[in-house]
């Protein structure tokens, strides 16, 4: 989730090369950040890419039809990595994009093929699109937090259907 969750509201951690790197370094994830070509702002376009295609298909876990675009993928090459745990490596120019790409597509390919992937969803604020893990016993939760956008959604709700019943002047 940590792609997935990169940009909420004006925050974006995927804005440009520089943003880019330094959440990847507060991540501390393990990579030489000096390695490799240096990011293009193409790069930042795919991780956003990747970004949507997993908030796409969350929000299809969570009952929300939406179209899921991979073209800004499309520079990505991947192979097979079947040594140890299988996973995908990135072919092509060395770079943290390609290697943050390859082994998130990983990982999202892992889960979607275990029995708890519905309960990976984004959450239905428009507004939001946090993505989170439904731990409800009956896989029914909607928001991210009920107390901020679960709220905002029930109020507007409400205001609508009030003011659909009150007669016209």
């Amino acid at each position: 989730m940590a792609v997935a969750n990169t940009g909420h509201g004006e925050h974006d951690e995927l804005a440009d090369p520089p943003a880019m790197r330094a959440w990847w370094a507060v991540l501390d994830a393990p990579t030489d950040l000096e390695a490799g070509r240096p990011d293009a702002p193409e790069d930042v376009v795919m991780l956003r890419t990747l970004r949507a295609v997993i908030r796409g298909l969350a929000l299809r876990n969570n009952g929300i039809d939406v179209r899921v675009d991979a073209a800004g993928l499309d520079r990505l090459t991947l192979r097979p990595d079947l040594r140890g745990s299988p996973s995908l490596l990135a072919d092509g120019p060395d770079g943290l994009v390609r290697d943050v790409c390859a082994a998130t597509v990983t990982a999202l390919l892992r889960a979607t093929a275990r029995p708890c992937w519905p309960r990976l969803k984004a959450c239905r604020g428009t507004d939001c699109r946090w993505v989170f893990v439904d731990s409800s016993r009956n896989t029914s939760r909607r928001w991210c937090d009920m107390a901020a956008c679960g709220n905002r959604a029930k109020s507007a709700s409400f205001r609508a259907r009030r003011s659909a019943s009150e007669p016209a002047d």
